[in-house]
C-alpha cells in the first residue's frame, strides 16, 4: 500500500508539536519545522527526495529544525523536541542525531520513560525520540536533528 506523507506523518507532526517542552510561559517562542525525505541509494551515494509518498520498505528521514523565534534567550536544557515514530513505521537503528555537547538524545519504547539509546536495545521497538538542547538558544538560533524510519507493510 502506498502512503502519502500526510497519512504516514500527520499524527507524528501533531504529536511532535504538542510534545515540545519548555519550562517557560504559555507564550512559546520556539518553532519546529518538519522536512520529510525518502532516502535512496544511487550509485553508492545516498540521495534525498522530498517525500510525496512512501512505499513499504522505503526509508524516510525526518529533519526537525527548531528555532528560537522569540526575542529572549532560552536557558540551557529548557527546549526539548520529541519525534514520534508512527505505528506504520520502524525506527532505523542508530539513525537519530546522537548525543553531543549540544544535544542529549533519548529514546522511549512506551513514551512514558526515556533513556539514552543502547546498542543492545531492540531499537526497532522505539516509539519516540527526544532531543534536549543543552546550550542556551539565543533569539534566531536554530538546531537541526534527524532520524529515520522504514515504512512497514501494515
Amino acid at each position: 500500500m502506498i502512503r502519502t506523507p500526510q497519512q504516514v506523518l500527520a499524527a507524528a507532526l501533531f504529536l511532535l508539536i504538542s510534545h515540545l517542552q519548555l519550562g517557560l510561559s504559555q507564550d512559546n517562542p520556539v518553532t519546529v519545522d518538519l522536512s520529510i525525505f525518502v532516502v535512496s541509494v544511487v550509485g553508492g551515494e545516498e540521495t534525498f527526495t522530498e517525500a510525496t509518498e512512501a512505499r513499504p520498505g522505503q526509508v524516510v528521514e525526518y529533519r526537525l529544525t527548531t528555532t528560537n523565534a522569540g526575542d529572549t534567550t532560552l536557558p540551557p536544557s529548557s527546549v526539548s523536541v520529541t519525534g514520534p515514530i508512527p505505528d506504520t513505521t520502524l525506527y532505523v537503528p542508530d539513525s537519530a542525531t546522537p548525543s553531543s555537547d549540544t544535544v542529549l538524545t533519548e529514546v522511549s519504547v512506551s513514551g512514558d520513560s526515556y533513556s539514552e539509546p543502547d546498542q543492545n536495545d531492540n531499537q526497532e521497538a522505539y516509539s519516540v525520540i527526544r532531543w534536549t538542547l543543552l546550550n542556551a538558544m539565543e533569539p534566531g538560533d536554530t538546531a537541526e536533528v534527524s532520524y529515520r524510519v522504514t515504512v512497514s507493510d501494515e
